[in-house]
């Protein structure tokens, strides 16, 4: 993968689609024209129509069936942080911006899921996500779907190289073999929104404060090696208007 394929198009086509707003970023949608392979790979994705803001690229396709999500980071202490403490893409169907339904994956590490010394998990390209977890207002909490078994969303992640990028595929509306979705249909408009929660310390950034804390430094001042550096949580939302049918 080459950095001309991972930030493609040109500052003016972004700037043409992009519109400031107080809630954040407004775009359009991308009409997909052709099957969307999820691979993690960028491949598939037209070099207009992407946005970028604080450290991320994203873009989102959609057509009568399924949305599409890709987002690419360049940024090491990003991609630290997505593998650490997970990511989670929120939907708001209404548009207000809300977290109302959410798709959390990778699903991080957890408190002792990591030993000293096993080494940081930016390098650990090859480690396999095998579950994600869905949030709706419908359930009581985070249901866990094995990643074979979304059910209608599929997921890849790729952390190899220079670049993280992710790609999601979520349906538009449930049905009895598709339970998950985002409750929406094209031509509407929609709020999106990427959750990457802080890290917290020295050591293990899972382990309690909720990713919020500063973490504490050795005697003498300087972080012992393999030591993760604070970060804060990061939360970046965009207002989507969905493709309609294509007119005749």
């Amino acid at each position: 993968m080459t950095l001309k394929r991972i930030l493609p198009g040109s500052l003016l086509c972004i700037c043409s689609l992009l519109l400031s707003s107080c809630s954040g970023l407004e775009f359009a949608s991308i009409r997909a024209t052709k099957a969307v392979t999820i691979d993690a790979l960028t491949s598939d994705w037209p070099d207009s129509g992407w946005a970028e803001k604080d450290g991320v690229r994203f873009a989102v396709m959609n057509d009568d069936e399924n949305a599409y999500i890709v987002l690419v980071t360049l940024k090491p202490e990003l991609r630290r942080q997505i593998m650490f403490r997970g990511l989670t893409v929120w939907f708001d169907p209404l548009s207000r911006g809300k977290k109302t339904i959410g798709v959390h994956y990778p699903l991080g590490m957890t408190r002792g899921s990591r030993r000293p010394g096993e080494g940081d998990p930016l390098a650990q390209t090859g480690q396999s996500q095998m579950e994600f977890e869905y949030i709706s207002p419908l359930e009581q909490g985070p249901v866990r779907v094995p990643l074979i078994a979304g059910r209608g969303i599929l997921l890849r992640i790729n952390n190899e190289q220079e670049s993280l990028v992710y790609e999601l595929r979520i349906p538009l509306k449930s049905s009895s073999d598709k339970p998950y979705s985002i409750e929406s249909t094209p031509g509407t408009k929609i709020s999106v929104g990427f959750e990457i929660s802080g890290l917290g310390g020295v050591g293990d950034p899972s382990a309690g404060g909720g990713g919020r804390g500063r973490g504490r430094i050795p005697a003498g001042g300087a972080p012992a090696r393999g030591a993760i550096t604070p970060m804060e949580p990061l939360e970046v939302w965009a207002t989507i208007m969905l493709a309609g049918a294509p007119t005749q």
